[in-house]
């Protein structure tokens, strides 16, 4: 993985927090009305590809595994809005032969003001 990348922001995508999927998570989570916390990570994947699959980075997605996730919420996602969804790349370390990504999602409400941030490390194992 290129350690170089860090920093590197990537391009805005929309995310609409869409119902039927609400529906899904909250069965899944035993929730009885509103956006599960955990909906936010379906919003990160909206932005995901763009990260996998950039030369630059080189990251080799068949080694990863998720290392962490956390979520600071300024307010609750609500169903059926549509959100901007902004990643980068927050830091690249190497320990032994892992190499460490840190990448942090902001979800931006249609009023242009904050609503989640997302911050997910991968660990992309090395040989060994």
């Amino acid at each position: 993985m290129n350690r170089s990348v860090a920093g590197k922001v990537y391009s805005e995508t929309s995310f609409t927090i869409d119902a039927g999927r609400v529906r899904s998570f909250r069965r899944v989570f035993e929730e009885p009305s509103g956006v599960p916390v955990t909906f936010a990570t379906a919003a990160e994947f909206a932005v995901m590809p763009q990260i996998v699959e950039d030369p630059e980075l080189g990251l080799d997605f068949k080694r990863v595994v998720h290392g962490n996730q956390e979520y600071a919420f300024r307010r609750p996602i609500q169903e059926g809005e549509t959100l901007t969804v902004r990643a980068r790349i927050d830091a690249i370390r190497e320990l032994g032969a892992n190499a460490f990504l840190t990448i942090v999602t902001e979800l931006v409400g249609s009023d242009g003001h904050l609503a989640c941030t997302a911050k997910s490390t991968m660990i992309e194992r090395g040989d060994g």
